[in-house]
């Protein structure tokens, strides 16, 4: 029985520890300039399945500019954009939350 709690703990502990993410761009959502805040951060994925986490810096109209946690410059074209994503911390904490009063009022 102990075991079960034990094994409850670590996955409510995990998913505290796992992000949510909002897609603010898709297929079936176009880009536009105004749907990106400048010194934000993002999680970009090209046409050809490349994945980048960077701060975006600097919108125009062919390319997006951001950089990169190690600091490095990243230049990605519109064009070539498949999908961005923006952490949620909210949903991150009520998911969290949500796990933890499980496993405290949920007997086993």
């Amino acid at each position: 029985m102990k075991f079960s709690k034990k094994i409850i703990w670590v996955f409510a502990i995990l998913m505290l520890a796992v992000s949510c993410q909002t897609r603010v761009v898709s297929p079936t959502k176009p880009l536009y300039d105004n749907k990106l805040d400048l010194y934000k951060k993002y999680t970009v994925q090209t046409n050809d399945a490349k994945v980048y986490k960077v701060e975006i810096v600097k919108i125009d109209a062919t390319k997006i500019y951001g950089k990169s946690k190690t600091g490095e410059m990243v230049e990605i074209e519109k064009s070539n954009v498949r999908e961005i994503k923006k952490p949620d911390i909210l949903s991150s904490i009520i998911i969290g939350l949500a796990a933890v009063a499980a496993v405290v009022f949920i007997p086993i």
